[in-house]
């Protein structure tokens, strides 16, 4: 009796120790479950940041290369309008000294005039200019366009301010205010083959004014073609 006691006592131990060690398997899978999810979630997580960090890069090459082009654009018009300097400050010169002569800024001799109506023609002095073809070859020659509308009333219509008297140049030198007094030094934009545009300012008879001209090349010359002052009406003062 005691050892069936003894033998079914030892059963039960094993039995029990058999449930126990199948207890103890069900944490061990739960933890392996957590790694598999952790490994996951870390390989999602790390082709997210890589796609990020290549647009990113993406990104930062385009906006480089949109700076270098602009850059280039930039330095490529300055180097074009650098190149017009010399041909601004020409043209400068020349509208300055038509539009003078316009206001009456001309050597004459004062004793030596000749009168038609209420108008008097004093000689010319000046050697550049003998005879009126003089004065409108000067004009044709260093302005075009619609600036000729404005000039040319210097050599051709019913009261031109020059006129020839027997061989001999007189001009109606009524003082009547003109040229540009230059204050700082022109800036060039809108170049193209055939045109770009001088920006400057000037003393306007005593106020700061901007002097917006339009710049043509005319038969292989470069000329003025137009102005507005202050963005005003063209061609007017």
């Amino acid at each position: 009796m005691k050892k069936k006691i003894i033998m079914c006592i030892i059963a039960s131990a094993m039995i029990c120790g058999t449930f126990a060690s199948c207890g103890k398997d069900k944490p061990s899978d739960s933890k392996s479950d957590t790694k598999t999810t952790t490994a996951a979630t870390t390989t999602v997580t790390e082709a997210a940041e890589t796609e990020t960090t290549a647009a990113e890069t993406t990104e930062a090459v385009t906006t480089t290369e949109a700076a270098e082009t602009t850059t280039a654009a930039n330095n490529n018009d300055n180097d074009a309008a650098q190149e017009h300097l010399t041909d601004a400050s020409a043209i400068l010169n020349n509208l300055n000294d038509i539009d003078r002569i316009l206001g009456g800024s001309v050597d004459t001799d004062a004793d030596d005039k000749k009168e038609e109506g209420t108008i008097a023609y004093e000689k010319v002095t000046e050697s550049r200019f003998t005879k009126v073809d003089d004065v409108k070859k000067y004009v044709t020659d260093n302005i075009c366009g619609t600036l000729l509308d404005r000039y040319s009333s210097l050599y051709e219509g019913n009261a031109p301010y020059f006129k020839d008297y027997d061989g001999t140049l007189y001009f109606n030198s009524v003082p009547r205010g003109g040229g540009f007094s230059f204050t700082d030094e022109p800036v060039i934009t809108d170049v193209t083959d055939e045109t770009f545009t001088i920006t400057v300012k000037f003393d306007n008879f005593g106020g700061d004014s901007e002097l917006v001209v339009k710049a043509v090349k005319d038969n292989g010359l470069w000329k003025a073609s137009s102005f507005t002052v202050d963005g005003g009406a063209e061609n007017a003062r």
